[in-house]
């Protein structure tokens, strides 16, 4: 079992405490080289500013696109407060690089206990 950073950005707040408090239960990442080695039985250690927690990963899927990714797993796990497909494109658009990271690598997706 390794123990993987991921960091909240201070804006991001709302989503760290998503996942902090279980209403989120999918955490997706960009698959760049960075993200590729988290395996199910692994930690996540998650940070935002000066709050962090640790969460089991129980499964890890690799997808081609958002889309494929939304074919597959339930929207209101990955994006709790999302209304659509358009909304989760517009939030996962917002973040810096994303858009291209996505296009080139795919997506990840990290289903935590």
């Amino acid at each position: 079992m390794k123990i993987h950073r991921l960091v909240f950005r201070d804006i991001d707040k709302d989503k760290f405490d998503e996942v902090a408090n279980s209403v989120k239960t999918i955490e997706t990442r960009a698959a760049t080289y960075k993200f590729l080695n988290i395996k199910p039985g692994d930690k996540l250690k998650i940070v935002c500013g000066n709050e962090s927690i640790e969460k089991l990963v129980t499964r890890v899927n690799h997808y081609p696109s958002i889309d494929n990714m939304l074919d597959n797993l339930p929207l209101n796990k990955i994006l709790p407060f999302a209304k659509n497909r358009e909304d989760a494109f517009k939030i996962y658009y917002g973040f810096p690089g994303y858009k291209e990271k996505i296009e080139k690598h795919g997506i990840m997706a990290f289903k935590l206990k």
